[in-house]
């Protein structure tokens, strides 16, 4: 079967660095760690992948469709590789990271093969089922990839392994992990997306249901439900596991940050923040924020009728709905770094210990480095 040739598109050029004549996704944070650096790669590139796979499954257009599925493999074609390079650095030793780098290839090159096979096809409705398949193995391949980075030690001599980061004494690994974070949560914010369109999505079929007028068409619609909700659910848990991996990178950042903001300008607004308030204080789920920068601070995922006992008397709660029955839950509404670190204190101290800071921007969750840069361009006091 023959592919047609790749389109790139003005994003395409700017994402894989050809209109700057640097390939940004394969910067070398530091020198000497080739089988990390290109872990890293790897899950960039597969992350662009999976924009581009998931933009199949949106267009009304078999041709749009394809248009998207050859720049995807573009970018999947070039994560593979950039895995075997990563194998052929990383410590035969080093097995879980090594398992890692496989198990994403394997993810990876299935997504390719899908989208190889959905390329051909003439109906829409089969591009957008295929490319969901596709674009899922890819969100796996992604977290598979960036795990396997964490695990992998520049080659210094040393084959010791760790599973978490080890903050080096110099810049260039404070930009590897402001540029873990942010990948992070651009990956944390699709699956949210994702999620959102197939609870939606869900709905809309329950109605159906109702409605079918046979036993053939409701059972055809309930086999649709099963797969959704079997989706609904590897989202979810994709999103926690992509949680854990922001929470452990910002908990590193956090005294770097609050260095940089020492001198920052006083915030407009006071931070809301109290640890004794009784436990039936009203819970506010998914909230309007206000415009501009809002710190708050996540206490984890919980049951959609959690007992409000569970918050340790912490006020004000909010929470946002992830999918029915599945809840992710906050504390505080701050507007300084400062403020919300010296609340995080006290949350991991006396209530949650895993607890960790989340910014949003116009309601919208930003990498933490993002809404450093936002405080500092305020001036110093």
């Amino acid at each position: 079967m023959r592919i047609a040739l790749i389109i790139l598109t003005p994003a395409v050029l700017l994402a894989t660095g050809y209109a700057s004549g640097q390939d940004v996704i394969e910067r070398e944070y530091f020198a000497n760690a080739k089988a990390r650096n290109s872990a890293i790669a790897a899950a960039r590139y597969a992350e662009e992948g999976y924009y581009y796979t998931r933009f199949t499954t949106y267009v009304s257009a078999v041709d749009s469709s394809r248009i998207f599925a050859d720049t995807a493999l573009f970018f999947v074609k070039r994560s593979l590789m950039l895995c075997d390079t990563s194998l052929a650095h990383a410590p035969a030793s080093n097995i879980e990271a090594v398992d890692y780098l496989l198990s994403g290839k394997v993810k990876t090159e299935t997504a390719d093969s899908i989208l190889r096979e959905v390329y051909p096809m003439t109906e829409l409705k089969s591009h957008h089922y295929f490319g969901r398949e596709a674009a899922n193995h890819l969100s796996k391949a992604v977290m598979e990839f960036f795990s396997a980075s964490l695990l992998l030690r520049p080659e210094d001599g040393s084959e010791e392994t760790t599973e978490t980061y080890d903050v080096l004494p110099f810049d260039d690994e404070i930009l590897r992990l402001e540029a873990d974070e942010t990948a992070f949560q651009h990956l944390a914010n699709s699956y949210e997306a994702d999620l959102y369109a197939f609870e939606s999505l869900a709905a809309d079929i329950r109605r159906e249901i109702k409605n079918a007028p046979d036993q053939k068409t409701r059972a055809g619609l309930r086999e649709w439900l099963d797969d959704l909700n079997l989706q609904l659910t590897e989202s979810a848990e994709g999103l926690q596991s992509v949680s854990h991996r922001i929470r452990e990178i910002r908990f590193l950042l956090n005294k770097k940050y609050l260095k940089d903001l020492e001198n920052a300008e006083d915030p407009e607004h006071l931070s809301q923040f109290e640890t004794d308030k009784p436990a039936a204080g009203k819970v506010e789920i998914d909230e309007d924020l206000p415009e501009g920068l809002v710190y708050k601070i996540q206490l984890g995922y919980y049951p959609s009728d959690v007992d409000t006992d569970n918050f340790h008397g912490l006020f004000p709660i909010s929470g946002e709905t992830v999918k029915e029955g599945l809840r992710r839950f906050y504390a505080g509404r701050f507007y300084a770094y400062a403020d919300a670190g010296a609340g995080l204190e006290f949350v991991r101290k006396h209530a949650i210990a895993n607890a960790f800071i989340v910014p949003f921007e116009n309601g919208k969750k930003i990498s933490l480095s993002r809404a450093v840069e936002i405080e500092r361009s305020k001036g110093v006091k």
